[in-house]
């Protein structure tokens, strides 16, 4: 009985949501780059979107430390769509609970151009 109770009470824990919201990295008439979950946590699965109007060919991309060194993290994107790319990492924790990191994406094109991003994001502690 006992046994029982413990078992039911674990199980009355409320279900953890996921965080969905976004920020906005980059915004153009042909690109939306963005970030989620919004609040950039270290040591927490981040996911980028890159959102065009054109076909997209290949990306490369990389995030460095902006306000410490921090290595090379190599981002890579998957096509979701044509023009809808996703791509999954991790930032790593430092002694800066607000680190400054810089994104750098080149974009190719199925036309040919190419295009180049460099943003900067801040992450932070849990």
């Amino acid at each position: 009985m006992l046994l029982l109770l413990v078992v039911m009470a674990l199980g009355c824990k409320p279900a953890q949501v996921a965080d969905q919201s976004e920020l906005l990295l980059y915004d153009s008439t042909a690109e939306q780059l963005s970030i989620s979950p919004e609040s950039i946590p270290v040591e927490s699965l981040l996911t980028l979107k890159l959102q065009t109007v054109a076909a997209i060919a290949a990306i490369t991309a990389e995030v460095t430390g902006e306000s410490m060194y921090m290595g090379r993290v190599p981002i890579r994107f998957e096509p979701i769509e044509p023009s809808l790319w996703q791509a999954e990492f991790l930032l790593g924790a430092c002694t800066d609970p607000n680190m400054l990191w810089r994104l750098t994406i080149r974009i190719q094109y199925e036309d040919g151009r190419v295009l180049l991003i460099s943003e900067v994001f801040q992450s932070s502690w849990r």
